[in-house]
């Protein structure tokens, strides 16, 4: 009766075969040092090897954002173009693929200020253009913070004129808790 490995043979060494450690070169003869030169990166002959700096891959307008552990709002004024920006910022208890969900899914648009805006463009799950049937666009950008933790930053932009940054600012900050209300829900 044959058990676990009770017939398998381990493999042996040729006896001309050599060690693949033996091609370091302080196996064949010593090391750069030894030979003449020193060892790349050696302090040896001027000092430590320097570092290059590590650039960024992001764009420097893109700088990380962190989201702060309450909510917080700004209103930032108009450029000087006429066009108002509101940015609002809350920290959600549910994962990036539950908020962008409720953000695309059409049947759970209730948080938002009105059900009736497009999708423009979308880089899941960090990312979401929404276009409004006034005019006005809004970015979201999602955070992650955790497993289960996320921020979320809303920027509306091209406000109507006919509309203040206050209530805005307001009206986010209701859309913000009531997509945190209906994430609950939706987990408990």
């Amino acid at each position: 009766m044959d058990t676990w490995g009770a017939n398998v043979k381990k493999p042996q060494r040729k006896a001309g075969a050599k060690r693949a450690e033996a091609k370091r070169p302080e196996a064949l003869g010593g090391s750069e040092r030894a030979k003449g030169g020193p060892a790349k990166g050696s302090p040896a002959k001027g000092g430590p090897a320097k570092k290059k700096p590590v650039k960024s891959r992001l764009p420097k307008s893109r700088s990380a954002v962190s989201a702060p552990a309450t909510s917080k709002a700004e209103v930032f004024p108009s450029v000087g173009d006429g066009v108002n920006v509101v940015r609002v910022s809350r920290i959600l208890d549910a994962p990036a693929a539950a908020i962008l969900r409720a953000i695309i899914d059409t049947d759970r648009r209730g948080w938002a200020p009105t059900p009736l805006y497009r999708v423009v463009s979308v880089l899941a799950p960090r990312f979401v253009r929404l276009a409004l049937p006034d005019g006005s666009e809004v970015s979201i950008a999602i955070t992650r913070q955790g497993n289960t933790r996320c921020g979320v930053q809303v920027e509306h932009g091209k406000i109507p004129a006919n509309r203040t940054q206050a209530e805005v600012h307001r009206e986010w900050m209701g859309c913000l808790a009531g997509l945190a209300e209906q994430l609950d829900a939706e987990w408990d």
